[in-house]
């Protein structure tokens, strides 16, 4: 599982966008990597994603969502496969910020 994470990280920073895997570290304008998911479709084969939580400054406004924009245009342009994504909120370190989910599949790994 540290690998994926690692993947993750590499393929952000290589966009050059800010990331933490701590929540203890996410903040403002940064994308949060959530540990690993997976899914086992058969017992040699399991499914690996991961999701990406693009991190906004609050309250929200206008500027806030075109980074947030921004942000999840360049991961999905990325080498990473997104499969799915949704406006929501998140509380991290007490501090509410507007985000966007992502869900990265980063494949099939044969046990």
């Amino acid at each position: 599982m540290a690998d994926v994470i690692g993947a993750c990280e590499a393929r952000l920073t290589a966009l050059g966008i800010p990331h933490a895997h701590d929540p203890g570290q996410a903040r403002p304008k940064c994308v949060m990597i959530e540990l690993p998911e997976l899914r086992v479709e058969t017992l040699k084969v399991v499914d690996v994603t991961v999701r990406l939580v693009v991190c906004g400054s609050p309250p929200g406004n206008k500027a806030t969502n075109k980074w947030i924009a921004d942000t999840v245009d360049d991961i999905i342009d990325s080498p990473l496969q997104v499969i799915d994504g949704r406006p929501s909120w998140a509380d991290y370190g007490g501090q509410q910020l507007p985000t966007y989910e992502l869900t990265a599949r980063l494949g099939h790994h044969n046990n």
